[in-house]
């Protein structure tokens, strides 16, 4: 069989089920082989190699298997890499299959040649180049591998189009099963996290998204349950801890609540599980949980002490480390007086929530009337900006992979295509895609996507005319003077349905309650967009720098 022949057959006894990308010529001999195999793989195909990206970047986070992606050489591989960041900022497994020009042209400046290896490097587990049609079999396993195991992460195999056409022996691909991770003794930091454990009085689960990609978020319930503990979580961590928990107090951060925060500055204890530390979490860092010892839990050595110092640090997979560290829990834990406190807190500093004005309706309330209609099994996704933090607020999540922002990078054009990439991957269940005006628009093109292959997402714009959230901050920040933010929207109504899809507008609390029950059920893709204020701020607010004991709760 022919490389490309190859790198199917190995593909699809892999599990490959879908292929995400855009054809071009340095890859017309694997799309040709993806034809003639007349097999079960399914090639979407995107108007933007970016938007492929974040497909499959969607379907990896909903379906916990690595998302395939194909581009051709030059501008093709070009337009992955804010993909890339964005799967590797947030620990997401893609396996993405680049072409490149013949070998013997590598370096000349050949048509759509660009040093693609050395580009996407840094942003990505690991690279390889396929130099003859034989190393296929091992290179594709070990990727699918290193994708998906350890921390996971995006990795790229550049494929230059002579190999995808040089004749190789049809031999079995063998896919030996991966070493298990040894977990290495760490006495010294068992016997602090015991002890920390034991001594204290105001305790706290600071979880992250390593308890939704390592599979533990009831193991977490349970220690949560049984220790007594409040639980915050990161954006990345919503659904890993039941929200609607009693233990459970918000999301946490720049955009947190009250209680979320102000818990963190008061605990003596924090037991943080598969997070690192951001700088929209921890706020100024001087001043970060001056009370509390940390027991850190993470898989990525690189994590530990990188941004916080721990007193605990076990590395190890929290699926390894989660059974031992149950085990050293004190036996009866209270934290009755803590855990009333957080409750008195949380009555006396709820997040707001602002009376809608005449001709719009209030974001908040737009989401509070939105989250009526969502079961829990149901998909969110988001865009990125001031709509992503009031869904976080507003629309709580129970299971863990029901939700899908992009949280270390903020790619604004992630969530409408992650969006269709999650209801390929999971077309059991209904994707609900909340978006803003201006975020929608940057891969606005993916309509037509849409409607080529039929997929079912609810699409909400929120269209506040603007920029909201970079508004806000010259607003707050930056003595109101606002430049680059006004935006002339099309009308995006006539657009869904110039693409062939339904399309709704509503300006009223009532409308809007009308317009999803329509919404829910209709048996393909649909856009409603909800008219909202202009001028809103997202509330609660820590300012960049500040503490965490500084939130601003409302104008």
């Amino acid at each position: 069989m022919t490389g490309a022949e190859r790198t199917w057959d190995v593909l699809t006894k892999l599990g490959v089920d879908v292929i995400f990308g855009v054809p071009g010529g340095a890859i017309l001999p694997l799309v040709d082989a993806m034809v003639a195999q007349q097999g079960d793989l399914r090639f979407v195909v995107t108007r933007h190699e970016s938007a492929a990206v974040h497909a499959a970047d969607g379907y990896a986070r909903v379906s916990g298997k690595p998302g395939v992606v194909l581009a051709t050489s030059g501008p093709g591989g070009t337009n992955v890499i804010t993909g890339l960041a964005t799967a590797m900022a947030d620990s997401v497994p893609l396996v993405l299959v680049l072409g490149q020009v013949a070998s013997g042209l590598i370096g000349t400046d050949a048509f759509q040649e660009a040093d693609l290896f050395g580009m996407t490097m840094p942003v990505v587990k690991h690279s390889w180049r396929i130099r003859h049609a034989g190393e296929i079999g091992p290179v594709l396993t070990e990727a699918y591998r290193i994708a998906q195991f350890g921390r996971p992460g995006p990795v790229v195999i550049e494929f230059p189009k002579d190999t995808q056409m040089q004749e190789v022996d049809n031999e079995p691909a063998s896919f030996p099963e991966p070493p298990a991770p040894v977990l290495r003794p760490q006495p010294l930091a068992w016997a602090r996290a015991r002890a920390y454990l034991a001594r204290s009085r105001r305790p706290i689960f600071y979880i992250g998204g390593g308890v939704v990609i390592s599979g533990t978020a009831p193991t977490v319930k349970r220690l949560a349950e049984r220790y007594q503990a409040p639980v915050t979580t990161t954006l990345m961590g919503l659904g890993a801890f039941p929200s609607s928990h009693p233990l459970s107090i918000g999301m946490l951060g720049m955009h947190g609540t009250w209680t979320a925060n102000h818990a963190m500055q008061q605990a003596d204890l924090i037991i943080a599980l598969g997070v690192r530390f951001d700088d929209r979490v921890t706020g100024r860092l001087d001043s970060f949980a001056p009370h509390a010892r940390i027991i850190h839990v993470e898989v990525d050595p690189s994590e530990i002490n990188k941004i916080v110092a721990s007193d605990a640090a076990l590395v190890g997979d929290l699926a390894q480390i989660l059974p031992q560290l149950e085990r050293h829990l004190p036996e009866a834990a209270q934290h009755d007086e803590w855990l009333a406190q957080l409750a008195r807190w949380q009555a006396e500093h709820p997040v707001r929530v602002p009376e809608s004005p005449a001709g719009a309706v209030a974001a908040p309330r737009a989401l509070q009337i939105l989250r009526s209609v969502i079961r829990p099994e149901d998909i969110v996704v988001t865009e990125v900006g001031q709509h992503q933090m009031w869904t976080a607020l507003f629309i709580p999540r129970d299971h863990p992979r029901t939700f899908v922002t992009s949280g270390g990078v903020g790619t604004m054009g992630h969530g409408f295509p992650a969006a269709m990439g999650a209801q390929v991957g999971r077309p059991d269940v209904r994707v609900y895609l909340i978006a803003g005006d201006g975020s929608f628009q940057m891969n606005l093109q993916e309509l037509a996507t849409l409607v080529q292959y039929q997929i079912p997402i609810r699409i909400i714009v929120l269209n506040n005319q603007g920029h909201g959230m970079v508004r806000q901050w010259q607003d707050l920040f930056h003595g109101g003077r606002r430049y680059g933010v006004k935006l002339l929207n099309p009308d995006f109504v006539k657009l869904a349905q110039a693409y062939g899809m339904n399309g709704f507008t509503v300006n009223s609390e009532g409308a809007l309650a009308e317009a999803l029950t329509v919404l829910a059920d209709q048996p393909g893709p649909v856009l409603l967009e909800v008219v909202v204020p202009e001028d809103e701020h997202v509330y609660p607010m820590v300012p960049a720098g500040r503490s965490l004991s500084e939130v601003i709760e409302g104008a």
